[in-house]
């Protein structure tokens, strides 16, 4: 099977014809906000050299999407797989990248995946998140090992300056219904925020019966309860102190259409995430900001079949994971035009597994150098990141320890060309270790080695902008599953990517709109396929329109058809669906959403065989108390 890299659409380039004449003396508030993912280091979004998008608070409230997946859809360089819908196994893909080879971060702090690295991020409720940063990419040189692909920062909700309540109640299709409450404020040296909340919904069946005659045809619920706390001391004017807690419980029912499942049973997964991190941080000197973090991270997953525990051949048992970690960030100013930056990371994680033909106890450690430097010269910008990570991988019962040392790094340099035109580009490299789950089925793993390297045009006038990047990355003994039994990890040879990726946003009679297109070229260069659950083309369009109090718009998104497996013979369609929100201020403490999901009810599905979410309806009354 024979392919080629295809250009982009002809679409890409029309729509460099939405760039209007307006002056660069506008304000554009998104493009002045100030990101730290891309470098590590504080810069305004307009000034950084790798691929990043930023979302907003305000942007999470508007298009009300239910959860952390449905926001990143529609995102430049951002798809993601679903084994029916939110609350079930879900797989990220940035830039085309494994779902395993990206890096989740939590206010900096590395998020815990289970023993195979799947993600358990999926499960943080909206209502906690203040911010995201999506940065597109090989970032291994700053966020090390399995960040080859890309980075997702969260940013947690802050404690407001006055204090007072807030909450929101959710009902809608599908019986769905959600409760949320919180309080938050400052006093003196003292800040705190708490937040809780509970949801619920019938579902749907996860997986479609008449693809799989073991499937039970009825409804799968997801119910999801959580707690959120942060508490922020001010010592001095260069010291805080604070901490951050977070527990989320979530229960899913879903569908096995494995054999020996049979169309009667019930099976329902428990995964519960706790996280607890303290830290400090402030100035050492006037030009040295420095932060220390202490964190603890605790995963339990538990599989159950007709209400009781499943440590069946065909389950994943109970999975358990333990994460300790340390960080210490460092930035230092040199006069106006040069940071450096600079930290350690240190990570002890435990996980075990008591499934009867794949269960392990593995021990993981891994320890990061870092050093980073930019620097502005006239029009001349240059970011240049160096980091060596070690990762020690210990499978207790049996003399296999594995260990690697592995540099990765990154040069970037930017040009501007004027006001608002600036070109950009970057190289660097990267590895992704084998998780302790595949080493627990292959002791003789590899770890994957990545090289990446992008070239971009930009421009931002105003409250307008435009980014258009070419992309290329290539992986080396790159890590999969076997379609065929035994169904272990295999390092599978070459893979690579290559593609143009175009994002930007417009004000356009009085409406603003954003929009974002990939063409892209994920091939595994080994057996000759295309990488699974991955669209050749994709893009989506998204308009608003603020109305006096009312605030309405939508959000069209567009993908081409994907291979699940690999395979050619379970191709995944491409499809359409639309979503129409909108907002209305009752009062200065009341707000009532409102938003209609896949509107025109299309059939579609993300994974083969699995069902995704159809026509549904939800209205929020939120409550902020002034």
């Amino acid at each position: 099977m024979k392919t080629r890299f295809r250009p982009a659409p002809v679409a890409i380039l029309s729509c460099l014809g939405v760039l209007p004449l307006q002056s660069p003396a506008q304000s554009f508030a998104v493009l002045n906000e100030t990101v730290v993912s891309a470098a590590r280091v504080e810069q305004p979004l307009a000034d950084v050299l790798p691929s990043l998008t930023l979302i907003t608070r305000t942007d999470i409230e508007r298009t009300q999407a239910p959860s952390l997946a449905d926001l990143l859809q529609g995102e430049a360089g951002f798809e993601f797989g679903r084994n029916g819908g939110p609350g079930n196994v879900t797989s990220f893909f940035l830039r085309g990248a494994a779902s395993t080879n990206l890096v989740v971060l939590i206010d900096g702090v590395r998020t815990q995946v289970d023993g195979f690295g799947n993600l358990t991020a999926i499960d943080i409720p909206l209502s906690q998140i203040d911010r995201i940063e999506l940065l597109r990419g090989n970032a291994s040189a700053l966020y090390g090992e399995a960040a080859v692909g890309g980075v997702i920062q969260i940013f947690t909700r802050p404690a407001r300056e006055r204090p007072g309540a807030h909450g929101s109640a959710t009902v809608g299709s599908r019986g769905t219904r959600g409760v949320t409450a919180g309080y938050s404020g400052r006093a003196d040296d003292l800040s705190l925020r708490l937040d809780v909340g509970t949801e619920h919904t019938d579902g749907f069946s996860a997986m479609n019966p008449a693809q799989n005659g073991r499937v039970n045809p009825d409804r799968d619920p997801v119910d999801r309860h959580y707690f959120s706390g942060r508490l922020v001391k001010k010592v001095s004017s260069d010291l805080d102190l604070g901490l951050y807690t977070s527990v989320v419980r979530t229960d899913v029912n879903f569908d096995n259409g494995s054999s020996p499942a049979v169309a009667t049973d019930v099976q329902r997964l428990s995964r519960e995430t706790a996280l607890v991190n303290v830290y400090a941080q402030g100035r050492l000197s006037p030009d040295w900001r420095s932060r220390l973090d202490l964190s603890r991270g605790v995963l339990s997953t538990r599989d159950f079949l007709n209400g009781q525990p499943n440590v069946g051949s065909f389950s994943a048992g109970r999975l358990a994971g333990d994460q300790n970690a340390l960080r210490w960030s460092n930035t230092l100013a040199q006069g106006n035009h040069r940071v450096i930056n600079f930290g350690l990371e240190l990570n002890d994680e435990f996980y075990t597994s008591d499934a009867t033909s794949s269960g392990y106890r593995t021990r993981r450690q891994m320890t990061g150098y870092f050093a980073g430097m930019n620097q502005t010269v006239g029009a001349l910008s240059l970011q240049g990141n160096l980091r060596v990570d070690s990762v020690d991988v210990n499978k207790f019962g049996t003399t296999a320890v594995r260990s690697w040392d592995q540099p990765s790094g990154l040069l970037g340099l930017g040009w501007k060309l004027s006001p608002s035109w600036r070109l950009s580009g970057s190289v660097s490299s990267g590895f992704r270790a084998p998780s302790a789950g595949d080493l627990s089925n292959n002791v003789d793993l590899k770890p994957e080695t990545h090289r990446s390297g992008e070239a971009g045009v930009s421009w931002a006038s105003g409250a307008d902008s435009l980014r258009l990047v070419a992309f290329q990355t290539r992986t080396d003994d790159a890590i999969y599953y076997q379609n065929v039994s035994p169904f272990t990890p295999i390092n599978i040879g070459k893979v690579r990517n290559r593609g143009l990726e175009l994002s930007g946003r417009v004000q356009w009679l009085g409406n603003s709109l954003r929009y974002s297109l990939v063409s892209q070229d994920p091939w595994n260069e080994t057996d000759g396929t295309r990488l699974a659950r991955r669209a050749r083309d994709y893009g989506s369009l998204d308009l608003t329109r603020v109305l006096g109090a009312t605030t309405v718009g939508g959000r069209l998104y567009v993908s081409g058809d994907r291979f699940d497996s690999g395979a050619i013979d379970k191709t995944l369609g491409g499809y359409t669906t639309l979503a129409l929100y909108a907002t209305h201020a009752l009062a200065r403490e009341w707000t009532l959403r409102a938003r209609a999901e896949n509107v025109f009810d299309r059939n579609y599905q993300l994974a083969n065989g699995y069902n995704t979410p159809p026509a549904g309806v939800w209205v929020t009354l939120a409550y902020q108390q002034p």
